[in-house]
């Protein structure tokens, strides 16, 4: 059979059995910046291609984040956690992963390789987004988060290895779908400043497939103050849960976090084991890329006019 025909075949298989939203191949070639360690032939050698999908986030579970910030309703979020961050889409990729890896060994006689979906089982895993971009889904915003132009960054990512030479797609050069020189939302609904403003030539570049593309540094330290709810305002507990002075977003030497877990293993072990990671996910819920606007704004989901972050 045709290499075509057999591409053609997956692909279908991805979105119609495997119920996936869009599908893209990236040949192994595109992957020869991969930091050491990273390249897909270090997870599987002899891979020839890279298999790469996304599932699309409810906007229901979007919308638990609206009701969480803009009303301070905070235990709603928790539907954001499990349908719009690490329950089902990553449950749902990960059987996707199973569905597709089993069936392009079946049709094509070579070897594949389901990547794990999000941390779920403790395995070393392969940047999802590094693929979806390589596989031409789409491109990166200055969040650091990938943009389809379908669904903006709402979306989960996973990814096959098959040793399987496959038809690869071309990678994305549609409408810019990011420019951050001119929407400054992701970094305005930050609460606590974890994405800079941009500077041309201040992002971190990354280069795929011959394209260089540059998105920003977002500071982690900053970020896991929101993701995880150390601060009495960003959850619902009514106390902070890491002190104050450790994690003030106008302390620059973010390390405390670091130390402060050094110094006491008991906070550090109940934080990383019981302490949430979704607590926050303004940079994805507010972004205007996937028609924001008409989904949410327009809707009367969140009545936060992103527009006057923009310039004109």
């Amino acid at each position: 059979m045709r290499v075509s025909s057999v591409t053609q075949m997956i692909k279908s298989f991805v979105l119609t059995e495997a119920r996936m939203d869009k599908v893209g191949i990236a040949p192994i070639e595109r992957f020869n910046e991969s930091p050491e360690g990273m390249h897909p032939t270090d997870f599987l050698p002899g891979c020839k291609s890279v298999i790469a999908f996304c599932t699309r986030l409810p906007d229901g579970a979007i919308d638990s984040t609206y009701r969480t910030f803009e009303d301070n309703y905070y235990d709603v979020h928790g539907i954001y956690g499990a349908y719009g961050y690490v329950g089902a889409p990553n449950y749902n990729l990960m059987w996707a992963n199973y569905k597709i890896s089993r069936f392009v060994e079946k049709v094509t006689g070579c070897t594949a390789m389901p990547e794990t979906a999000g941390p779920t089982h403790g395995a070393k895993m392969m940047s999802m987004r590094h693929c979806a971009f390589a596989a031409g889904l789409g491109e990166f915003g200055w969040s650091s988060i990938m943009l389809t132009p379908e669904f903006g960054p709402r979306n989960r990512f996973g990814a096959v290895l098959t040793t399987a030479e496959l038809t690869p797609d071309p990678m994305y050069n549609g409408p810019k779908l990011c420019e951050p020189d001119k929407c400054h939302i992701c970094e305005k609904m930050c609460p606590t400043g974890a994405i800079p403003p941009y500077v041309e030539g201040q992002g971190r570049l990354v280069t795929t497939g011959g394209k260089t593309v540059e998105y920003g540094q977002t500071n982690w330290a900053k970020c896991r103050i929101m993701c995880h709810g150390t601060r009495q305002a960003y959850n619902e507990s009514g106390g902070d849960i890491i002190p104050r002075d450790v994690t003030d977003p106008l302390n620059e030497d973010l390390d405390n976090i670091g130390r402060y877990f050094v110094k006491h293993e008991n906070v550090r072990q109940n934080f990383h084991q019981h302490n949430p990671t979704w607590k926050c996910g303004n940079c994805l819920t507010y972004c205007p890329v996937g028609n924001w606007r008409e989904r949410f704004y327009d809707t009367g989901l969140s009545e936060v006019d992103t527009n006057q972050f923009k310039d004109e």
